[in-house]
């Protein structure tokens, strides 16, 4: 016995003064009779042409979780849950598995996303009323008031995306409204190195000042890691003898196991760095001491600031990781080996991202051109 009827679009024949909207039929499960089920297509879009292209998502949609056993039943409360509780509900969801500081930045955004619907008299909404119309005006509204870049908005509209699918996967709603919208295109971020001398002068006076942030330094210099990877590594996780450092998933950023070399240079650093503490001790807790409890990524930054202007270095401790690709390539290291150390998934990756950088030759081209005589 089938269970439903597929979607089909009610168009007011053709009047665009009245609702559309795509109803289906599913057997309701007491009566064993059908009953109808409708989607309301929203008066704001204006044109015939428009609401029919709707309707066409709409009933695609519907009829492909029909077909996967989707049952408007157990469906049918959820989607009138309020917009406000079902994002803290997606809230809670992140929190039991996502990192801190991912976590944090949710929590940031959903505070600002209940901010902008109660001034905009929207609280009340259920998650089935807000629509792409809403999704579109609330990242309009962030971009012209609060002035964010298009890479800022980018990341909000991905985070948005990325809460509602969450609901669609719950099936307590159909349609997530930010699936439609479109990225913004990107300015460049800058990638900037270390000049010969700013590196000299870290040669020489940081391993005095500080010889805990010059390791943290060698860390990005030579292995390429993140302040947040640096932050969570383990003395179990240093192997010397072997000349490797592990990362395991919950230390990586892309949560995978990764291995990375430490080169000949690095070995005679770490030497000299007093490493004799249990294997479950962080290497880098506050003021970069060993420890137990975990300190913030952004302490790096703090103590390599207090340091930099003290020496009048204005780049940013991370622009260490540039330098060091930079000369690992003048130095004819291979693209495959770089895009190991730097952990890329592909090597068009590490291309891309040594196009970014390496903006003009290398001093070879300069000194090392054939001369025409």
């Amino acid at each position: 016995m089938e269970k439903y009827k597929t979607a089909k679009l009610f168009d007011a024949n053709g009047d665009i003064d009245q609702r559309w909207f795509v109803f289906y039929y599913f057997r309701n499960p007491d009566t064993g009779k059908f009953e109808r089920f409708r989607e309301w297509i929203p008066l704001s879009i204006k044109s015939r042409s428009g609401r029919r292209d709707k309707a066409h998502q709409l009933i695609s949609r519907i009829n492909m979780k029909l077909r996967q056993g989707f049952n408007p039943y157990a469906h049918k409360e959820k989607r009138f849950t309020n917009i406000i509780d079902a994002m803290n509900f997606v809230l809670e969801v992140k929190r039991s598995f996502c990192r801190d500081r991912t976590y944090h930045t949710y929590k940031y955004l959903v505070k600002y996303f209940i901010e902008w619907l109660k001034t905009n008299q929207m609280s009340s909404y259920t998650i089935e009323d807000f629509s792409y119309y809403h999704a579109q005006d609330f990242l309009d509204n962030a971009k012209r008031d609060k002035g964010i870049t298009n890479r800022t908005y980018n990341y909000m509209a991905m985070h948005m995306k990325t809460f509602f699918n969450l609901l669609v996967k719950r099936e307590w709603i159909l349609a997530n409204p930010f699936q439609r919208i479109e990225k913004l295109p990107e300015e460049e971020a800058e990638i900037a190195a270390f000049s010969k001398e700013e590196l000299s002068i870290m040669q020489k006076f940081l391993p005095e000042y500080d010889y805990n942030l010059y390791v943290v330094a060698c860390l990005i210099f030579y292995c390429f890691l993140r302040p947040q990877e640096i932050m969570r590594l383990r003395v179990s996780h240093i192997h010397l003898s072997a000349g490797t450092i592990i990362l395991p998933g919950h230390v990586s950023k892309n949560k995978k196991q990764d291995v990375v070399q430490i080169p000949n240079g690095f070995k005679k650093v770490l030497a000299r760095f007093d490493m004799n503490y249990p294997p479950d001790y962080l290497l880098f807790t506050r003021k970069l001491q060993r420890g137990t409890k975990p300190a913030a990524p952004t302490r790096i930054a703090e103590y390599w600031r207090a340091f930099a202007n003290t020496y009048g270095i204005p780049k940013k401790i991370y622009s260490l990781k540039h330098t060091g690709v930079g000369m690992a390539v003048d130095s004819g290291i291979n693209l495959r080996d770089l895009q190991l150390q730097l952990r890329h998934s592909s090597l068009d990756m590490t291309q891309r991202y040594l196009d970014r950088f390496r903006r003009r030759p290398s001093d070879k081209l300069i000194n090392g051109f054939p001369e025409l005589e």
